[in-house]
């Protein structure tokens, strides 16, 4: 239902303004809400109740090092701009600085559009105004302002009386449900990017038929950057992990093997709760599919519990590494243990014994160009280019592993053995 304030139009009307949707005043009008990275602005008592602003409460934000340190505020629809075309927006600022104003689709961070404003006057609250005349219709749904544009300094900024067109809610389509195949027109996969990433939805670069998410890892993105499924709410219901049951999938394009893609759950509600684990990629330039477990949390990070209500998940390419431009695809995002690696290619190099205990021997259909070992975690343990009729698993664990073998023209052959 769109957001109707008859009568406060009416009245603004009569005096020739603009009506205005008010998003927060951070008093009575708190219909929205204004996060922040890589901090959240809060709500505090009005520090300096002079000139144009005498209201009780206003917004701190206090700008860290980082160079696109922002606050923001998702929506739960497009903004309508018929109903205006004019962003406004108190600031203090404790220096003269530049002040953008951006809106841009949460599903798909490509579409964006920025103005700008310069902040002049430092010390003393400012009215900035930003005409989004000709930006298009039904395209955005989140704003985010950057106070001190591109300014890597610590310092701290208020903001208050933020108002702007209405939104039409109930149009961004229904939330996404795992498996996630962004097939489905009418679902709002909701992409959220973060740290420097770049996501769309756009058709399979080896498919025509098949529709993924293609995430990029812009120049100078931070190491951290990654990319949130179902934006601020995530799935509608928790993931279903217990004990033995811990594991995701995802299918994976990236133009590297070796690549670490970082898998990370947590409570939409409760960000500190969340739990992280990792899969290596095994090829280049080719789909695979990656196994995440749980139960094998990355170091320095929290252990899996099963009495919390993970329904967010991020998923993280090149964990540790800053952006270098890189391009990923990625589909199928499931919960569940990897099932269809032997469904995939069913041609199946023979391996014995089996189970094997100090070496495991392969009958080589002689195509071969590499092989890679993988743990039921989804860990690479071994890759080998040097292609032999045996392999020394004295290093190996006790467990069960899937072997990935790659010919000479591009056919895979799998197979899977136990070490005891």
């Amino acid at each position: 239902m769109r957001k109707n304030y008859l009568f406060l139009a009416f009245l603004l009307m009569s005096f020739g303004l603009q009506a205005q949707y008010i998003y927060n005043d951070f008093d009575a009008n708190q219909n929205e809400t204004f996060l922040g990275w890589p901090n959240a602005p809060t709500v505090i008592a009005n520090p300096d109740m002079s000139g144009i602003n005498t209201s009780a409460n206003v917004a701190e934000w206090v700008r860290t090092e980082e160079t696109w340190a922002h606050v923001s505020c998702e929506l739960d629809g497009k903004i309508d701009f018929t109903t205006g075309t004019t962003f406004m927006v108190k600031a203090w600022v404790p220096v003269a600085c530049t002040v953008m104003f951006k809106l841009e689709d949460k599903a798909n961070g490509a579409v964006f559009t920025e103005l700008p404003a310069e902040v002049t006057t430092a010390g003393e609250w400012v009215q900035l105004n930003y005409d989004f005349s000709g930006a298009g219709s039904d395209l955005y749904d989140k704003i985010v302002i950057f106070f001190d544009f591109a300014n890597p300094v610590d310092n701290t900024f208020y903001f208050d009386d933020v108002e702007g067109p209405e939104y039409e809610e109930g149009t961004t389509g229904d939330p996404v449900t795992l498996p996630v195949t962004f097939e489905d027109e009418n679902v709002n996969y909701g992409l959220t990017d973060f740290g420097g990433n770049s996501s769309e939805i756009v058709e399979d670069p080896t498919d025509e038929t098949n529709t993924v998410a293609k995430t990029t890892k812009m120049d100078g993105a931070e190491t951290w950057a990654g990319t949130t499924v179902g934006g601020a709410v995530g799935f509608p219901e928790p993931i279903p992990f217990t004990e033995g049951s811990t594991t995701m999938t995802v299918d994976v394009w990236s133009p590297t093997a070796g690549t670490p893609i970082r898998l990370k759950v947590e409570d939409s509600g409760v960000p500190e709760i969340s739990v992280e684990t990792e899969a290596m990629t095994t090829s280049e330039m080719s789909w695979e599919t990656l196994e995440f477990d749980f139960s094998n949390e990355a170091e320095g990070t929290a252990e899996i519990n099963y009495s919390y209500n993970y329904n967010k998940a991020s998923i993280f390419f090149n964990f540790d590494t800053p952006g270098g431009g890189e391009t990923y695809y990625w589909d199928n995002m499931d919960f569940g243990e990897l099932t269809g690696i032997l469904d995939n290619k069913p041609i199946e190099v023979q391996v014995y014994p089996n189970p094997a205990t100090d070496v495991l021997f392969v009958e080589d259909p002689s195509d071969l160009q590499s092989i890679n070992i993988f743990s039921v975690s989804g860990q690479v343990i071994y890759h080998s280019e040097q292609i032999g009729h045996s392999i020394d698993l004295s290093d190996f664990p006790a467990g069960m592993y899937t072997m990935r073998a790659t010919g000479i023209d591009g056919t895979q052959y799998f197979a899977k053995f136990m070490v005891k």
